[in-house]
């Protein structure tokens, strides 16, 4: 069986190495792509896709976009400060947006949470 992949949109390499380190504790392969093209290109195995929402030069909305047709979460993030943002991301199918500082504290239970929402999505499918 494959190792699961979370792709990430991150271009903070502090805290995208705390986000790898994280999701590899948790079993999960850690891919970050840093354009839009890589994002059409999503491997196959692609379990959850975590996208900052200020990350220049991707458009973000494309890529939840395609997530969702995939049948991939979106575990959003942004400041806390922006909280039109982050409901802009919501509305634009997120399955679950937090500002930055919920997202390192809960990325496990996160995880862990979209993991099982779509399980429970393909079984009752």
């Amino acid at each position: 069986m494959a190792t699961p992949t979370i792709v990430a949109v991150v271009d903070d390499l502090l805290f995208q190495s705390r986000l790898e380190l994280q999701a590899q504790r948790l079993g999960y392969e850690f891919v970050v792509v840093d354009d839009g093209a890589s994002l059409e290109r999503m491997p196959a195995d692609v379990t959850l896709a975590i996208v900052d929402l200020h990350v220049r030069g991707i458009d973000w909305r494309a890529a939840v976009t395609k997530a969702n047709e995939r049948g991939v979460p979106v575990l959003a993030f942004g400041r806390h400060t922006e909280t039109q943002l982050l409901r802009d991301a919501r509305d634009a199918g997120c399955d679950r947006v937090v500002p930055r500082s919920q997202l390192v504290e809960e990325l496990p239970e996160l995880i862990e949470e979209l993991r099982l929402s779509t399980d429970a999505e393909r079984i009752n499918g």
